[in-house]
């Protein structure tokens, strides 16, 4: 009778902040610690930290059927990686590189729906990887069309790549994997960096980071449809199954009031907001991640992960500790193979 008290009050505090229950594994990427943090939602305790290089590591994708992760060498000013990094996520352990070349400085390096191709924007070459991830070479490399590009996503369909370039006016290319075509470029605003697409691929959304604003991009048509004002230094979008659409601001060296937004993905309306680190002015800038209603916000400062309910934006929940200089996150339905045993 007690352990079943003692269960009961145990799935009730799992429950208690903001609603929070998840499983899986979290990866994040520590930009100052060189590392691949990977955290057990299940028992909220980061079970292994994972040395990746030197090289400063921005972003982590996992792959459709959570198996696999990719990690880049982002590196600074001063030294540019090269280098795309798969993970085990299971075993949690890196099981190989793809050498992108010189002059590539890889950003976001992201699986197809197949889960063994990728891509991966090479920033200081202007050109976008396609990866075989069984084999650890790369297949064919396009061109973007744009300056500087940062960020890229996927459609649905997996038949096309958006990169962001925030070089130059800031675009929106749209690569086509399966032909021999030129990229479509988009002007969208200066700064042009977070990105997402709509769940039914409908949509881009773009945020422009130097001029405080969003542009939507219809997927057909390939225009600007609507642009929508956003906080300064608006720098990550992620986009919900059920169509919120997160959008935090900082970062860009500037020193600004930090908060999270969350936009109604169809009337473009922003419905509500939260301050991060209580909206207090300060120059960091924030990975996110979306899972179900839940936004994960990674905190350099603070170094933890946020997690809000985006339904009210209120409390945070605080998951992790001590993290080193966490950025860009994403989750796996697997779990730690090291927890079986």
């Amino acid at each position: 009778m007690i352990k079943k008290i003692l269960f009961g009050l145990f799935v009730a505090a799992c429950l208690s902040a903001n609603s929070f229950a998840q499983e899986g594994t979290l990866l994040v990427a520590n930009r100052v610690g060189g590392s691949i943090s990977m955290i057990d939602l299940a028992t909220e305790i980061e079970i292994v930290r994972l040395p990746v290089a030197p090289i400063i590591p921005h972003e982590v994708h996992i792959s459709p059927d959570g198996r696999w992760a990719l990690t880049t060498e982002y590196g600074g000013n001063n030294n540019p990686g090269r280098h795309v990094i798969l993970i085990d996520v299971v075993n949690a352990q890196i099981v190989g590189k793809v050498d992108l070349g010189p002059d590539s400085r890889p950003h976001t390096a992201l699986f197809l729906p197949d889960s063994r191709h990728a891509v991966a924007t090479m920033q200081d070459s202007d050109q976008l990887a396609l990866i075989d991830t069984a084999t650890l070479k790369v297949v064919r490399t396009y061109p973007t069309g744009g300056r500087e590009g940062h960020m890229v996503r996927i459609s649905p369909d997996g038949s096309r790549a958006y990169v962001t370039s925030r070089g130059g006016d800031g675009h929106l290319s749209v690569i086509y994997l399966n032909e021999d075509r030129a990229p479509s470029v988009i002007e969208t605003g200066l700064g042009a960096e977070g990105l997402a697409v709509a769940p039914d691929g409908s949509e881009i959304w773009v945020s422009n980071r130097l001029q405080s604003d969003i542009s939507i991009v219809d997927s057909d048509s390939l225009r600007v449809v609507d642009v929508i004002d956003a906080r300064p230094y608006a720098g990550r979008i992620e986009i919900s199954e059920s169509g919120l659409v997160a959008v935090p601001n900082g970062g860009g060296g500037q020193v600004v009031p930090q908060y999270a937004r969350v936009y109604d993905m169809s009337s473009r309306e922003m419905l509500r907001e939260a301050a991060i680190r209580d909206g207090e002015p300060g120059a960091g800038n924030f990975g996110i991640l979306v899972r179900g209603e839940f936004l994960f916000v990674s905190d350099p400062v603070e170094k933890n992960i946020q997690v809000f309910d985006m339904n009210r934006m209120d409390e945070p929940k605080i998951l992790a500790h001590g993290l080193a200089g966490p950025d860009g996150m994403d989750w796996s339905p697997l779990r730690m193979g090291v927890l079986d045993q």
